[in-house]
């Protein structure tokens, strides 16, 4: 299996993509509960082969034996809510070998904005690499989720920020050909005639012009929730996520 795993990262080199995504041995299931909030709340899960949910189900019972999730302020996480949330993770990484990362261990979960000691703010969520938590109000997470299309998700932009950040610290070739379809992105991105588009078409929020970071959190957000949309309007940007994410729309 080590031997597979170096020719892996050895062929992501050399043609940015993965030699295999989903091999395991012994997948493992979900409850049927869990499946059921897989189909209610995720329409890309909805479009997945059988073959393809098995693996889905094997990443998301996986993420939710590796990382802890922590209630604050007496909240009670349920079920639904653990399901929701590693659903987010495992979609996003859906196209990735290693999905599992040690960039973050816990996920902290609030019922509803909180005040950040970290940044003396008010916050919806948050990724904070220091502490390895990524951190969520319940109301907002769940928010992102009741209009499918409105392009704010925050589970999908607080993990987007967690995968980028991991991705410019190692050099595992799930993180390699993230970092380079990345860099192309920003590339074009910055040249200032496809910047001024991209402002002028208001298909953005004004916050993704905030840094590189923002951006990257919310063009996936975009990629993910309104696909056909994005595509239509900025089919190369769009290759370029789809390449980094090594996912197929």
């Amino acid at each position: 299996m080590f031997l597979v795993s170096v020719l892996d990262d050895l062929w992501i080199a050399i043609f940015n993509k993965p030699l295999y995504i989903h091999l395991y041995f012994n997948p493992k299931s979900i409850t049927t509960e869990e499946e059921f909030f897989l189909r209610q709340k995720f329409p890309f899960y909805q479009k997945l082969s059988d073959k393809h949910k098995v693996y889905f189900h094997h990443r998301l019972a996986t993420f939710k034996e590796k990382y802890q999730f922590i209630p604050r302020e007496d909240f009670q996480i349920d079920r639904e809510m653990q399901t929701l949330v590693a659903g987010t993770y495992v979609m996003l990484t859906f196209g990735m070998r290693r999905y599992l990362i040690n960039t973050f261990d816990k996920i902290i979960i609030y019922p509803e904005t909180y005040y950040s000691k970290h940044t003396d703010q008010y916050h919806k969520g948050e990724f904070n690499p220091r502490m390895k938590a990524v951190v969520f109000s319940w109301k907002d997470f769940t928010d992102g989720y009741e209009i499918k299309n409105d392009n704010l998700n925050l589970g999908i932009h607080e993990f987007s920020h967690v995968v980028h950040h991991h991705s410019l610290r190692s050099n595992d070739g799930s993180s390699l050909a993230f970092r380079k379809h990345y860099q192309r992105l920003h590339k074009e991105v910055n040249h200032p005639p496809n910047r001024q588009r991209l402002i002028e078409s208001d298909y953005f929020r004004i916050y993704a012009y905030t840094n590189h970071f923002e951006f990257i959190s919310v063009i996936i957000e975009h990629y993910f929730e309104t696909p056909n949309e994005f595509k239509a309007q900025f089919p190369e940007l769009f290759q370029h996520v789809s390449r980094m994410l090594n996912h197929k729309h």
